[in-house]
């Protein structure tokens, strides 16, 4: 640590000994409750927390694995789960379900043995994916709704 960090850590040592531990730690907590009722933070808490609602809590899909690393031919349950109040519509009989390899782009297809276009509000459906051709990387599988919603989750595939 530089002489100037030493130089504080006494001067906040000092202070904490002359005035006794309980007045500095109870002033280090009503300046904590003062910068806490500040407006400004106040907005920018609230905006954090409405950040988080649109973006992680208001998913209207979600795409699971069971894990996130597999070995080369494993087989890959892949969850789809409606976590909206509606029904979602899926373009085809695999939830629209579609595993890319990250690095060279190229797409696998999702045979999917029932047909599946609906799911329910909170209802989920979980489909197999396999292919023994499928090279090692990172891989994506994604899902896409009639109506633009859309979901991904990340997988690794090991040899």
């Amino acid at each position: 640590m530089g002489l100037i960090t030493w130089i504080l850590l006494g001067v906040i040592v000092l202070v904490a000994i002359g005035l006794g531990l309980g007045v500095f730690f109870t002033g280090l907590f009503r300046g904590a409750e003062i910068i806490g009722e500040n407006p400004a933070v106040q907005n920018a808490s609230d905006e954090a927390k409405d950040f988080i609602e649109d973006k992680v809590g208001n998913e209207l899909v979600i795409v699971t694995t069971e894990r996130s690393d597999y070995q080369r031919g494993d087989v890959i349950l892949i969850t789809v789960k409606n976590n909206g109040d509606g029904k979602e519509t899926f373009p085809d009989a695999a939830l629209g379900l579609q595993v890319q390899n990250v690095d060279s782009g190229r797409s696998y297809n999702v045979l999917a043995a029932q047909v599946i276009t609906e799911l329910d509000p909170g209802e989920s459906k979980t489909i197999t994916w396999q292919d023994d051709s499928a090279p090692a990387g990172e891989y994506v599988a994604s899902v896409h709704t009639s109506d633009g919603d859309s979901a991904q989750v990340s997988f690794e595939i090991r040899e």
